[in-house]
Order: C-alpha cells, then sequence, then structure tokens
C-alpha cells in the first residue's frame, strides 16, 4: 500500500511541476477556480450525479483512482459509478480538515479529512468517521479535472503507541 502512495504522489509531482514561481495574484485566482472545482467535486458526491462525475473526471491514459483497495482508471471509475451511484440516495461530507495545495497555474493537489455519510435506496446509511481523500487536478479548456485519487479510511491502531518508549 506505501507503494501505491509513494507512485501516486511521485506522478502528482512530476504532472504538476513548473519553473516558474507563481504571483500571489496568480495563487488566488487559482484558489478560487480550485474551490468550485471542489464543489463540484462534492455535490456530484452527494448528489451521486454520474453525469457531473463524467465530467469532472479526466478522461486519459493518466487517470488513477484508488479507492476501497483497488486501482481504477477511467473506464472502471465509469463503470463503478454506473453500478453504485443509483443504489445511493445521497451522501454528507462533514469536514474535519482541508487543504489546497496550488503547485502551477495549471495544477492543484486538494486534501480532504472528515465523516462520510451515505444514505442507500434500502434507507441503510454507512457512516465512515474518519475518511480521507486527496484528489489532483488539472486543468483544461472545459475546466478543471481529476486526473489522480485516493480515499481510505483512517486505519484503527490497536495499540497506545504512547504507552510504547521510543529509542533512537
Amino acid at each position: 500500500m506505501k507503494t501505491k502512495l509513494v507512485i501516486l504522489l511521485l506522478l502528482l509531482m512530476a504532472a504538476c511541476t513548473t519553473n516558474k514561481p507563481m504571483t500571489d495574484e496568480q495563487k488566488a485566482a487559482v484558489q478560487e477556480e480550485a474551490t468550485a472545482a471542489v464543489k463540484t467535486y462534492f455535490d456530484a458526491m452527494t448528489q451521486s450525479d454520474i453525469e457531473a462525475m463524467k465530467g469532472i473526471l479526466e478522461n486519459s491514459a493518466d487517470l488513477t483512482y484508488i479507492a476501497a483497495g483497488m486501482i481504477y482508471d477511467y473506464d472502471r471509475m465509469m463503470e463503478l459509478a454506473e453500478q453504485n451511484l443509483p443504489y445511493i440516495t445521497g451522501q454528507i461530507f462533514d469536514t474535519k480538515f482541508e487543504k489546497y495545495i496550488i503547485v502551477s497555474p495549471e495544477c492543484f493537489i486538494y486534501t480532504w479529512h472528515g465523516k462520510n455519510g451515505i444514505t442507500m435506496t434500502t434507507g441503510d446509511e454507512i457512516v465512515l468517521e474518519d475518511y480521507m481523500i486527496t484528489i489532483g487536478f488539472r486543468k483544461h479548456v472545459e475546466g478543471w479535472k481529476i486526473f489522480v485519487g485516493h480515499e481510505s479510511e483512517k486505519a484503527p491502531i490497536p495499540i497506545d503507541t504512547t504507552a510504547v518508549p521510543i529509542e533512537f
């Protein structure tokens, strides 16, 4: 799993690296656009909107999305959305932490941590208390698109590590 995350971070850095430093005005402009792109993502998830998801995912060989222990490309993400979203009536996202990293005028990384509540058409509810999402966006003519992403739940720590002495 650690190898997958290292590869994901290297892919993010390679895809987004430029040599020009950005001005504060450029960063502010990207931040404004980034906030709108992230809202579009969460709105699509909240409303189980397959068409909106299609519009925000980059349809390219680069798209890599890790979720539920699997790695997905664009076609597999669309298949997953079409199979699962019709059974979800809605989701809630209660933010505990979020961070935008503006990499360049054409790329940003968004990290989110919080509670994700999912309501199924059966009435069942799934609540993920410590859910984490990291998504990388690239700017295209038609708008910002996700080209890489990772979702996971915070793993429980089975022992009290504060009681374990650390020696160097």
